[in-house]
């Protein structure tokens, strides 16, 4: 009896003996099969498409699981934790890979909040994350509502708390990306309006980016959440109605909120608050008109008051009045040139002279063009904007507006001109001449076509402008 008791204590002892090692062995890789390091490099792509999560299959070592020394620094249970965590600063990002002998990738990565830091297994292959790494999307941009693209807004808690401030990126969605400033207490009446909206994955709130409405100070510009921003233009159902302006496929171009004079939700708008049925027939009043012409503004799009399509019999208040909007016709702009000629100070305007026309002197030939042929205008939508940047690409696309010449002058039996090239445009809209500087460059004539093109009909006021116009200040 005795006998057989001893050998079942130093049976059991000689299996907790055999539990140990292999605790041991989870956390550190013995000597004998421990991989070894063949490549280690920093990883260059692009950092935003680093962000990482674990999958929860693999634990986080400090060196690469299977070498000589490794320690776990996170279980597979606490990898499961962090996949699902619901913090923002618990997303992670890889910045190191490597690769052992035995052909297997490991990432090094980080959380945003340096709490956890190591390697963990990524598979066979250093293209893309597998293994214990997913890539992993920290926002998720989204589309802005109506109320959201027409609304104003104001710092709710304007000052250096975290509420107060607004952040680069939507807060803890990539690493090492902060705040835009430190101290919002300067812009506590300041007006914003917001140009983008989206949610954190992990806290599912929603993040706007403002805009500075004193579009001369954009150093409070940056993302904040919506909740920590007051509405100014608020919808009142009691005294206002929604307004929706359309294109006919449906699709909303602005939004605004419009007072009717009412005190009660459901009641019907009070008289020329937003028709004028005095008139024959109905259209807009006028306050509403120029609301309505004011939203459009730059889009190309007008709306017709009259149109029984955009008019609804006893309008409410608390209700979403649909207003329809059609493009304007194609139309084209001039261009108001400006030379900057080497010797002079100053920029200003060119005037087109007769064709053939000559000059005495440089000095004679400044500010002068020769006529430029029949040429496609800049063209589009009658009152919609373009940038300065769509102006420059349309003058340097041009065959007769991409160069410009003076009349000739002598100079020691050597015949010069002015050459103009387009160096910066001005944004404008369509219909509407628009402003840009071209540089004088004095050349030497060396062939008989000393005008601005071959074109046998020249005329003056065609692509270039005439008329004196100032620079868009």
């Amino acid at each position: 009896m005795r006998s057989s008791f001893a050998k079942s204590i130093y049976f059991g002892a000689a299996v907790l003996g055999l539990v140990g090692l292999s605790a041991v062995t989870t956390t550190t890789a013995s000597a004998k099969s421990a991989a070894k390091v063949t490549s280690s490099k920093a990883l260059t792509t692009d950092a935003t498409t680093r962000n990482v999560t674990f999958t929860g299959t693999n634990a986080l070592y400090s060196k690469p699981g299977t070498v000589k020394g490794a320690k776990v620094v996170a279980t597979t249970t606490t990898a499961k934790n962090l996949n699902k965590s619901t913090t923002s600063r618990e997303n992670f990002r890889a910045y190191r890979v490597a690769k052992t002998n035995r052909g297997s990738i490991y990432y090094k990565v980080v959380s945003y909040n340096k709490a956890y830091r190591g390697w963990v297994y990524g598979g066979k292959s250093d293209t893309a994350f597998a293994g214990g790494l997913t890539s992993y999307d920290t926002f998720k941009e989204g589309t802005l509502t109506a109320d959201q693209k027409s609304g104003t807004y104001k710092l709710k808690n304007a000052g250096k708390t975290t509420d107060g401030l607004t952040y680069k990126q939507p807060a803890w969605t990539q690493y090492k990306i902060g705040k835009t400033i430190a101290d919002t207490t300067a812009y506590k009446d300041a007006t914003f309006s917001v140009d983008k909206v989206g949610t954190r994955t992990r806290e599912g709130d929603t993040w706007v980016h403002v805009v500075n409405q004193n579009t001369a100070d954009t150093k409070a510009d940056g993302w904040i959440l919506l909740s920590n921003l007051t509405q100014t233009n608020a919808f009142n159902a009691a005294s206002q109605v929604k307004v929706n302006i359309n294109n006919l496929k449906g699709e909303t171009l602005k939004s605004f909120n419009w007072n009717v004079g009412t005190t009660a939700t459901n009641t019907v708008a009070n008289d020329n608050t937003v028709y004028d049925t005095t008139a024959k027939p109905t259209k807009f009043a006028d306050g509403f008109k120029s609301a309505v012409d004011s939203a459009l503004k730059g889009t190309g799009y007008k709306v017709e008051g009259t149109n029984t399509l955009n008019q609804v019999a006893n309008l409410k208040s608390g209700s979403t009045l649909t207003i329809y909007a059609t493009e304007g016709t194609q139309t084209g702009s001039q261009v108001s040139v400006f030379g900057q000629y080497p010797d002079a100070a100053g920029i200003s305007q060119v005037s087109v002279v007769a064709s053939g026309a000559t000059a005495t002197s440089a000095n004679d030939a400044k500010n002068k063009i020769l006529p430029v042929s029949k040429t496609s205008l800049f063209t589009g939508v009658e009152g919609k904007a373009f940038t300065a940047t769509e102006a420059l690409a349309y003058l340097n696309g041009n065959t007769q507006l991409k160069q410009l010449k003076s009349p000739v002058w002598a100079e020691n039996s050597v015949k010069y001109q002015w050459v103009l090239t387009p160096s910066q445009a001005f944004a404008g809209q369509y219909g509407t001449p628009f402003s840009a500087i071209y540089t004088a460059k004095k050349t030497a004539v060396t062939s008989t076509n000393t005008g601005n093109d071959n074109d046998a009909d020249p005329i003056a006021n065609g692509a270039v402008n005439t008329n004196t116009a100032n620079l868009p200040s």
